[in-house]
């Protein structure tokens, strides 16, 4: 009996305690994640603004004929190419440029446009879906536009065939008019939010879950084990104390000690008549 006491112990600690790394492996990567990519929106802010404040600067002229007369001038060429050589530096997966009018949204500058027109490039004129950046990203840009924000970052993270990313937005201005949204789209692939240090907790997760579920098995088959045990034991007492009552009730009545009583000797029997002293 103590030894399974203890063994129920041990058994209930393991659990508690691969349940409690089980959840923490479950949230704690969710947790990293949403740290990361605040980290990476606001990196990805501080070097988007300061590109947007100096094309504004430098290249209104240039985006204003663009949008006017959208053609693969050499200044289109020249602007895609800074645009590449922003996103080789800054790490990031694509920077573009997105203008909204009354005929909806459109790319006009993609530094994709560099690498020989790669499958990702966007055509100067081409339309901008959301059906892939969703209603969030569209949110922030009609709030740059509508004077409702000096620019910031989706933290909704969206999934492609070329892996998971964030956009981040800021302004090119002419003037106090905004003139196009300069886009950026950040890779969240080499961010690997399940690991700390050498731990991974995907691993972690997994063996904790699969420990809780053993340990739990264990416990209910120790606990079904005993319940077993204890009702075989209860009917072996009930039999044998069965087999007591029939063996004794089997037994032959003694004569003059059943439950008829046997009548007195006549020299015990009282006396009706008086005794006499004459």
């Amino acid at each position: 009996m103590f030894k399974t006491k203890n063994l129920t112990l041990i058994l209930i600690g393991i659990m508690l305690f691969s349940l409690l790394l089980t959840v923490v492996g479950i949230t704690l990567p969710i947790s990293r994640k949403s740290d990361k990519i605040e980290e990476a929106g606001s990196q990805s802010m501080l070097s988007g603004n300061a590109i947007a404040i100096a094309m504004g600067h430098y290249s209104a002229t240039s985006l204003r004929l663009l949008q006017e007369y959208p053609s693969e001038s050499t200044a289109y060429r020249s602007l895609c190419g800074l645009l590449e050589r922003m996103r080789e530096h800054y790490g990031f997966q694509d920077v573009y440029t997105v203008t909204r009018n009354n005929m909806g949204y459109f790319y006009v500058l993609d530094s994709q446009y560099v690498q020989s027109r790669t499958e990702g490039y966007h055509p100067i004129g081409s339309e901008f879906s959301f059906d892939l950046y969703g209603n969030q990203v569209k949110q922030l840009i009609d709030d740059i536009y509508d004077g409702n924000s000096t620019g910031g970052f989706v933290p909704k993270a969206i999934q492609s065939e070329d892996g998971t990313f964030i956009v981040s937005a800021a302004p090119i201005m002419d003037g106090d008019k905004v003139l196009t949204v300069l886009c950026m789209d950040i890779s969240l692939n080499d961010i690997q939010f399940h690991k700390l240090w050498f731990i991974n907790f995907n691993y972690v997760s997994w063996i904790c879950g699969i420990l809780f579920v053993l340990s739990a098995g264990a416990l209910y088959y120790l606990h079904y084990h005993n319940h077993q045990k204890k009702k075989k034991t209860k009917g072996i007492v009930d039999i044998s104390v069965q087999e007591e009552e029939n063996r004794f009730s089997a037994l032959p009545i003694p004569p003059g000690n059943g439950s008829r009583l046997q009548p007195l000797p006549f020299f015990l029997l009282p006396s009706t008549t008086p005794l006499s002293f004459a």
